[in-house]
């Protein structure tokens, strides 16, 4: 009902939840523009997306949520890019965003019914805070950050800085004190799911150079790379390292 009052007549479609996150909300509410000029500029740029919107803004947190009413999931992915593209373009009219620095979060929830809104809004909010410092893309989906939104709830806990440091600490180190860095090899070997050749491509080696730094690495780390084992806790430690303070 208080949805209807403020013009949001979604049909009978799931509801998409969306929330834009600042890239420098951790430091406070961003200067310059304002957030009565942030609302305005997205609500003019969501006019053209072609759903029935319900936008928020959250100053305090620095946080834009949103619902979008669905005709089917199947255009979920489609109107996400849509909302995406909207939201940016407003942060850039209302100057929100500071020189040079990196772009809003934005982070696409789960549709759902009424029922589901609110912590689908919550879980998408959570995930825009997680996923700060992810590889930039136009928006992220919630569904896929699982992992990065567990270890971010952990981040204040002294067992996964213990645990960060026990994986790959002494890569840490070494990167520190010595050249070429190991920890860019080893985080590209195993986004490339351990393919040698894909791996020496992406970081412009032959492969001989990349057998020796995979060789060091293991020296360093004292474990076997091809293990599965292994290769998930590296992995791990690897997406937890943005959240903990390790030496």
């Amino acid at each position: 009902a208080q949805a209807r009052v403020l013009g949001f007549k979604p049909g009978a479609g799931p509801l998409l939840p969306v929330v834009m996150r600042l890239a420098d909300a951790a430091a406070g509410p961003p200067s310059g523009g304002g957030w009565a000029q942030l609302a305005r500029a997205v609500a003019e740029e969501l006019a053209a997306v072609g759903v029935p919107v319900l936008l928020g803004v959250r100053p305090v947190e620095g946080r834009v949520p949103l619902l979008l009413g669905l005709r089917a999931e199947a255009e979920r992915a489609a109107v996400a890019d849509r909302v995406a593209a909207a939201l940016r373009a407003g942060v850039e009219r209302a100057d929100m965003r500071e020189a040079g620095g990196p772009p809003p979060v934005v982070v696409v929830g789960v549709p759902g019914g009424w029922a589901a809104a609110s912590a689908g809004l919550r879980h998408a909010a959570e995930t825009a805070a997680a996923a700060q410092g992810l590889p930039e893309r136009p928006w992220y989906d919630a569904r896929r950050l699982d992992i990065d939104l567990l270890l971010w709830r952990l981040r204040d806990h002294p067992d996964l800085a213990a645990f960060v440091d026990r994986a790959i600490g002494p890569l840490r180190t070494h990167d520190r004190r010595s050249k070429p860095p190991l920890l860019p090899t080893l985080e590209t070997y195993l986004a490339h799911a351990g393919r040698k050749a894909e791996t020496a491509r992406e970081l412009h080696l032959n492969r001989q150079t990349l057998y020796n730094r995979l060789a060091r690495i293991s020296e360093l780390l004292g474990t076997d790379l091809d293990d599965p084992q292994t290769v998930l806790a590296l992995s791990l430690a690897l997406r937890a390292r943005r959240h903990v303070a390790v030496g």
